[in-house]
Order: C-alpha cells, then structure tokens, then sequence
C-alpha cells in the first residue's frame, strides 16, 4: 500500500496543486448491533505554500444507524501537520485540516455506530468533490461470526473466512458503500 501510495505521489507532484485527497485505507468491523469504522485518509499538498482547508466527513444517521460515535481523530503520519475538530452532528462532523508546504499527511479516523436494523452505509460518493479519481482506495469488512452477509457493495475480490476486501485505482465511487445482512438478533428471534 504504501509504495503504490508513493508512487503516485511522486507522479501527483510533479502536476497538481493545493491539497490533493491521494488515498483511503478503510477497515469495517460489523456485529451484531455495533458498526465500526478505522479509517486511514491520505492528503498532499503540492503547492510551494502551506494550505488549511475545511473537511466534513459525513455519516449517514437515520431510523437504523444511531449517530455516529467519535472515538479518534488525529494526524497519523506527518510532520507540522495539525488537525482540529470542529463541530461533531448527528449526519457528520467537520475538521479543519492544516499541511505545509510540499507535505504529506495522513489522518486516522476511528467512529461506531449503534444498529438497529439490517443495512449499514459508508458515503463514498462525497470522493468525487476533490475534482477527480481518488488514485487508490482499499475497502476491508470484517464481519462477526453472528451476521449473515445478504448483500455487499461491490462484487467480492477477495475473501477469507469473515473478511472480504475490495481494492480500486482512478476510483470514481458510482453509489455509496451498503452492506445488508441478517442480524443474529432476527434470527434468534425465528
């Protein structure tokens, strides 16, 4: 990962600007009633001069998916890099992200959600606002032995046992990432 990661970087220098989103390295954790995501987001900025930019990270938050719990947000690689949290809401939370000059950062974030219901959903669609193709994302769901997988979001590349993963390069996300499955409370209720 993080020599494809660097090669694209190197390439991305040489021809953009400003704060560039390069990657996403995304680990799902799915149980019965509890969804968890561990999410690595990789930024550059190729300008000659330092850039602060705005972020909101959306969350979906309905009759199902409880708000979003919060557990970590920081800077997990990059020097004189900073993070600072703005606002948390129900639908999401905002950041504010500041890299300097010629710099790469990447930023650790960790939130569950409480279940009520049969589906779970990640916004992958929000990528497309950065203007392009995200140059690589890497999806893992690692699902407890209680939940039965009745649909996934894209076609299975890769499997074993409980963990299913999903690689994409130039990815441009068409639909959001939804998993349904049957929960082992449902069943149990049979």
């Amino acid at each position: 990962m993080k020599y494809v990661f660097l090669s694209v970087l190197i390439i991305g220098l040489a021809t953009l600007s400003a704060l560039s989103f390069e990657a996403e390295d995304l680990n799902f954790f799915l149980n019965d009633n509890l969804w968890v995501m561990e999410g690595l987001y990789y930024f550059a900025n190729y300008d000659t001069t330092a850039v602060s930019q705005l972020i909101y990270f959306p969350v979906l938050c309905d009759s199902v998916c409880s708000p979003a719990i919060l557990e970590k947000i920081e800077i997990h690689e990059g020097t004189n890099c900073q993070i600072t949290m703005l606002q948390q809401m129900d639908n999401g939370f905002s950041y504010l992200l500041f890299l300097p000059a010629k710099a790469l950062c990447t930023v650790q974030i960790i939130y569950s959600q409480h279940l009520k219901g049969n589906y779970v959903k990640y916004i992958l669609t929000t990528a497309n606002k950065w203007g392009r193709p995200l140059p690589y994302a890497k999806y893992t769901l690692v699902k407890g032995k209680e939940v039965q997988i009745t649909s996934l979001p894209f076609p299975v590349q890769e499997q074993e046992a409980d963990k299913y993963v999903w690689e994409f390069y130039d990815f441009t996300p068409k639909k959001d990432w939804e998993v349904y499955f049957v929960p082992h409370r449902e069943k149990s209720e049979e």
